[in-house]
């Protein structure tokens, strides 16, 4: 089960305790994200080198993004860079990577001047969106001060407001709604729970068990409702 919903539910949990329990959850997960944008507004983690580039990560990054984009910048100087070949404006450089006392791997990372825009070998960028130290290496042979935007993703920001804490809590709604704002509460609710299922497969599993027993339960609450309504046929009536 993951971390957003162990301290609430565990995977013996019926489909009604899921529900119940799944409010309580996202106002912790609310509380939780409050208190990470007020760190990351009101304290700043000190850079790990002299680089600009660190520097611009730092101002715009939130506090548990800019420690990973940061353990690439301590990584950069195990790492030795020279030039290959060069072209038409690219670059392709053999990144070495010291990895212990007698183990060297060697990358290699294609730099276009005229977009600063580096891609490696290892692909960490595009698997995770974090600049590899080879990269960065490779940036900093370069003399680049001021990295390509694409390498500043938007969703990382400290200036993005958390969606968690635009989600209200049941407890903080009136009981009845009109049709619109309900629809709009659950377009809200599944949003959010989407940007955590799409992690893993194991997230992504949950997600499909819960849908899989709603729709169950909702077709079942449907079909009880429509029995309460049916009229009865003339033969029926005694």
């Amino acid at each position: 089960m993951h971390v957003f919903f162990n301290k609430f539910i565990t995977c013996n949990s019926s489909l009604s305790q899921f529900v119940k329990q799944y409010d309580n959850c996202l106002a912790s997960k609310e509380h939780t994200e409050r208190e990470f944008d007020s760190t990351d507004f009101h304290t700043v983690i000190p850079c790990a080198t002299k680089s600009a580039i660190e520097a611009q990560f730092q101002h715009v990054y939130t506090h548990e993004k800019f420690r990973k984009v940061q353990g690439q910048f301590k990584g950069k100087v195990n790492c030795i860079t020279r030039s290959m070949h060069s072209t038409l404006g690219f670059t392709i450089y053999e990144v070495i990577e010291q990895v212990s006392n007698s183990i060297f791997n060697k990358f290699l990372v294609t730099y276009d001047a005229v977009s600063r825009e580096v891609t490696c070998q290892c692909l960490l960028f595009k698997s995770t969106g974090i600049l590899c130290r080879h990269s960065l290496s490779v940036l900093s042979f370069e003399l680049v001060d001021n990295m390509a935007p694409k390498y500043t993703l938007e969703h990382w920001s400290k200036n993005i407001k958390r969606r968690h804490t635009h989600i209200k809590s049941s407890k903080d709604e009136p009981l009845l709604k009109p049709r619109s704002e309900r629809f709009d509460n659950l377009v809200f609710r599944w949003h959010n729970i989407y940007e955590f299922a799409f992690e893993s497969e194991e997230l992504t599993g949950i997600l499909h068990w819960a849908f899989d027993n709603v729709m169950a339960e909702i077709q079942n609450i449907k079909r009880e409702a429509k029995k309460k309504f049916v009229i009865p046929r003339r033969s029926d009536v005694k």
